[in-house]
């Protein structure tokens, strides 16, 4: 009877451990399954993430079309004094006399700069006078004297230096410069201030007149007669008419005029020029017509179209 008791008490416990045996593997089954099903999920949200994922090397290319199709340019530039010529009988005629020093000025200028199929076009925003320039007083002498005609420059080529100054007498620019061409008479009435500017500044003013004769067609542009300007200067390619310079007088930009090319064209960087002045040689690229022309007009013809004038005005002595 003992011997079935025990017997029967190790029947149920062996069946209690394969009860529990079972019902262990059923619940680890469970969580694995849960735990598969879960991973599942989360690798499922990854795959969503990463296609929801933003291309910062797609948004960086679009910044920079966006950049290139419209940017806004700030530039700090001289701002050139105005030159005042005054007569002063006392003295001969021919005789500059500097009476008051010049100080160049600052200039801030904000250009928007838009692009059409990848050409830049600017438009001028902005102009701001950030140091204001002093104007420069020059008496000049009215008293007759008797001037020796100089030789005439036979050897005029392309590569005349134009960083020395031609030599003319004040009679003999008069004289290049009174034409039929000259419809208003301009340069007949300013011939005197291409000679002012040989002997401030140490530039060929015959230059400086076939410049001035290129760029407005002997004074007959709108520039030249509304602005008093015969270069153009300040023109920008946005709205040249409105951008350039206006001047109160003729001798103002012909002055100017030619400090610009003395400073910044023809002589190289920090060659003494006039006053305390130095060289910026910004655009220098040689002393000749031909050098200037490289950076100061995209126009390739600008050089033979200057020398040409050149020529016939020395043709003339």
């Amino acid at each position: 009877m003992k011997t079935k008791e025990k017997q029967s008490k190790k029947t149920a416990i062996i069946l209690v451990i394969i009860i529990i045996t079972i019902s262990f593997a059923a619940i680890s089954k469970k969580i694995s399954y849960a735990t598969n099903k879960e991973e599942i999920e989360y690798r499922e949200k990854i795959k969503i993430s990463q296609k929801e994922k933003i291309d910062l090397q797609e948004i960086i290319n679009k910044n920079y079309q966006k950049t290139e199709k419209e940017n806004i340019k700030t530039e700090t530039v001289d701002l050139e004094y105005i030159t005042i010529y005054k007569e002063n009988p006392n003295l001969l005629k021919g005789v500059v006399q500097t009476i008051q020093e010049g100080r160049t000025g600052t200039e801030q200028i904000i250009t928007k700069v838009t692009y059409e199929n990848g050409n830049p076009k600017e438009e001028l925003v902005s102009r701001t006078i950030t140091k204001a320039a002093f104007d420069k007083i020059v008496e000049v002498g009215t008293a007759q004297k008797v001037e020796v005609q100089n030789k005439t420059n036979n050897n005029l080529s392309f590569d005349i230096k134009l960083n020395k100054p031609s030599g003319l007498t004040l009679e003999q620019f008069k004289k290049i410069l009174t034409d039929d061409k000259d419809k208003n008479k301009i340069f007949e009435k300013n011939a005197e201030f291409f000679y002012y500017i040989e002997k401030q500044y140490n530039i060929n003013g015959v230059f400086v007149a076939a410049v001035a004769i290129h760029e407005s067609s002997w004074g007959t542009s709108s520039l030249a007669k509304n602005k008093k300007n015969l270069f153009g200067y300040g023109a920008s390619d946005s709205d040249p008419y409105n951008n350039a310079y206006k001047f109160t007088s003729y001798s103002e930009s012909i002055d100017l005029m030619a400090r610009v090319f003395v400073k910044y064209y023809i002589n190289p960087k920090g060659t003494k020029i006039y006053g305390d002045e130095k060289a910026s040689g910004k655009y220098y690229n040689g002393s000749t017509i031909s050098d200037v022309n490289k950076k100061y007009a995209t126009d390739n013809a600008w050089t033979s179209g200057v020398y040409k004038n050149m020529k016939y005005l020395y043709n003339k002595l």
